[in-house]
């Protein structure tokens, strides 16, 4: 492996070499890393990045622009201490973004588009697909927990989504593509402004063939397919000393499975729906002294599935919402340290159903949660390059009003039974405190140690939804309790030789109450088959041991370097087994899908006439089995070590219109997962962008 790195950076780094050799510029507007950068998902206002003793990095809009880019979440590849995984790619209906070694739930990394959340109460996992790509214009990735402004879900890091403001009279964007499978898509942004008046709409379409992912093939294997549409809008006023917008997007989205049944009434193809929509109003203002802001938000998802075992077909339907409103404000008015604070309130329901087609079953799963929050926080300048910042939030959450039952049950559903019941009412109440010191140098250089505890309640289907997964049976859990993380970390920026800027950083966080999907080590016969039995519980003790280290070199104008490693050792310290079953005990077991190495090197080149860059990916290997448990005939328990490469090429042709050429993966490597799935492959393209401003 070491040599299989060391040839792969070699190569990566002849074309950068060869660049090099242009006329030396002033580099200041294409750095990869800038602590001038000025950044608003840390601390709700804007401050630039040297000023918060965290660990942030900033993806802005030049880096977007080299990186092959099929899906929002494809953007945050290559950021130390996240993990972007999406087995089938664009094919796939859940992507997942993990940070910090927190393990595949992805409810506890947030998701934001401009400050909204995008997790669902329902299951935690986050609609990617309601961002157009074409609308972005910067990144914001906050490390390690956020509780302390953000409540739940941001146990292991934030992700933010920032949109491009509209500063042209009218824009116009469209990017067109073309790519494997069959692949094409087009995407269109409008924008622009009239007086204090602005407003935009923009529209996303994507018809795939698919592949067939299937290892053992037969008459039932078919592509995997992909049909999808997202739109939207805003309009906004621009007042004195603030302004006022709305926005509205929405995401419609059919995928196939891959499989086919031959049932008595006639040819049944599995698939997947999304239909979300999502509205978002928001007030912001400043004066001379303070900043303030509200917002409000209503995210909808209808969600259909066409599942079966065997012969017995039944159709997944799923209503969610979620809601909320919150306001914060900000003063800076006070000689040496400025004051935050604000108030929240989230609320959600789920309302699913398993309707069978050929029996009488019908399988129910419902729930409701709300959470009412206050912070406060303080940035307090102690001299001498000092900064301490402290804060504080309080949340008080409310879960209950549903259950999981089964109606007019046959021999097909009676296995579940034994664990249906009442969602009761819970209350949970959270406290999250952080306190960070930074220390800056005249010279821009700067270190910061920090402590932050994190939490998150459990999501609604975590606690009503028992049935069928890939590989086995989960069950739910109506008792879990809130998930805790306590962080301690040390890290810093540091300028070396030739404006080289090396940021390392080292964290140790000690998680209780891990809600985690346990093998019981019973097994449950459906259609003859004998399938894994998993439960959702409080494991006890999660710790994680965790170092990153990024190197960002832009020696000439248009010509970056950087490389990153991520070590993560996530480990169960402690095991409460649960009584009802004889689980096997998984203390010192590692976290699942939680990769303990990522490497992550790349080179890009940019100039008038033809730009190009490089990206080299690896991930060690991944236990996908809560007991580790090695791979067998009959199971697949670990997903290998992988390497990826990554190429793309573009070429402006006046101002206005830039050809494209990349390839993901180009090297074709493919895994399987536990459902005997082939991971997505090879994906090659040519992308037009035309861009028009007046």
């Amino acid at each position: 492996m070491n040599f299989k790195i060391a040839s792969t950076v070699l190569v990566l780094s002849l074309p950068s070499l060869i660049f090099g050799a242009e006329e030396k510029k002033q580099a200041d507007t294409t750095k990869m890393y800038n602590l001038k950068d000025i950044v608003v998902t840390a601390t709700k206002s804007e401050r630039k990045i040297y000023e918060i003793p965290s660990r942030i990095n900033l993806v802005p809009q030049f880096v977007l622009k080299g990186a092959n880019i099929t899906s929002a979440d494809e953007m945050l590849k290559g950021i130390s201490g996240l993990f972007v995984s999406r087995n089938f790619g664009m094919f796939d209906k859940n992507s997942n973004i993990s940070a910090r070694g927190v393990g595949k739930e992805q409810a506890r990394t947030l998701i934001m588009l401009d400050g909204v959340p995008l997790n669902k109460l329902s299951t935690g996992s986050a609609n990617i697909a309601l961002i157009n790509t074409l609308n972005i214009d910067r990144i914001e990735v906050v490390k390690g927990p956020n509780s302390n402004i953000y409540g739940g879900n941001s146990m292991g890091g934030t992700v933010n989504y920032i949109s491009s403001p509209v500063k042209d009279k009218i824009s116009l964007k469209a990017e067109l593509d073309y790519g494997s499978y069959g692949t094409t898509s087009t995407r269109v942004a409008i924008a622009g402004n009239a007086g204090n008046f602005f407003a935009g709409a923009h529209g996303f379409l994507r018809k795939s063939d698919g592949y067939i992912a299937y290892m053992k093939q037969d008459s039932s294997t078919i592509k995997m397919f992909l049909d999808e549409k997202i739109a939207g809008g805003f309009a906004g006023y621009r007042l004195k000393n603030g302004e006022i917008r709305f926005d509205y997007n929405f995401a419609d989205a059919l995928r196939g499975k891959g499989d086919r049944l031959y049932a008595k009434g006639g040819v049944i193809d599995g698939n997947n729906r999304y239909f979300s929509q999502n509205y978002r109003f928001g007030y912001k203002a400043n004066s001379a002294n303070a900043s303030w802001g509200v917002t409000a938000f209503l995210n909808m998802e209808n969600f259909n599935e066409i599942k079966w075992k065997g012969s017995d077909i039944f159709d997944v339907r799923v209503k969610r919402r979620d809601y909320g409103v919150w306001m914060n404000y900000n003063y800076t008015g006070f000689k040496n340290h400025s004051l935050g604070f604000g108030a929240e309130f989230k609320g959600g329901y789920v309302d699913g159903s398993d309707v069978y087609r050929t029996t009488t079953d019908l399988v129910i799963n419902k729930g409701e949660a709300s959470s009412f929050s206050l912070y406060v926080q303080d940035e307090i300048q102690l001299g001498k390059g000092f900064k301490l910042m402290p804060s504080l939030r309080a949340d008080l959450a409310k879960v209950g009003d549903g259950g999981f039952y089964v109606q007019n049950g046959t021999s097909i559903t009676n296995y579940l039974l034994p664990y249906t019941g009442d969602l009761n009412g819970k209350q949970h109440f959270s406290i999250s405190p952080k306190l960070a010191l930074g220390y800056n140098t005249k010279s821009g250089d700067r270190a910061y140690i920090s402590y932050s505890r994190g939490f998150r309640h459990g999501s609604l289907e975590d606690m009503c939804r028992s049935g069928m997964i890939s590989g086995g049976v989960i069950l739910a859990n109506t008792q879990l309790n809130p998930e805790y993380i306590n962080t301690f970390e040390a890290g810093g920026d540091i300028t070396l030789v030739d404006g080289i800027v090396f940021s390392p950083s080292v964290y140790y966080s000690l998680g209780t109450d891990f809600i985690y999907a346990v093998n019981t080590g019973q097994k449950i016969k459906i259609n003859g088959k004998d399938r894994a039995l998993l439960s959702l519980k409080n494991i006890g003790e999660v710790e994680i041991l965790g170092a990153e280290a990024d190197l960002n070199y832009s020696p000439f104008a248009g010509v970056d370097f950087n490389a990153n490693y991520t070590y993560t050792k996530s480990t169960i310290k402690k095991y409460s087994a649960d009584p009802q079953f004889n689980t096997v005990d998984i203390t010192g077991k590692y976290l699942t899908y939680t990769p303990m190495h990522m490497l992550n090197i790349s080179a890009t080149y940019r100039n008038k006439i033809l730009s190009g860059a490089i990206y080299y990916r690896y991930t060690s290997s991944q236990f996908m089995d809560s007991g580790n448990a090695p791979d067998t005939d009959k199971y697949v328990n670990n997903i290998p070590a992988l390497s990826y490469t990554d190429i793309k090429v573009w070429r402006n042709i006046g101002k206005d219109i830039v050809l494209n050429f990349g390839v993901n993966n180009l090297f074709d490597r493919q895994y399987l997962d536990n459902s005997f799935q082939f991971s997505l492959g090879r994906y090659v393209y040519a992308r037009l962008n035309i861009t028009l401003r007046y």
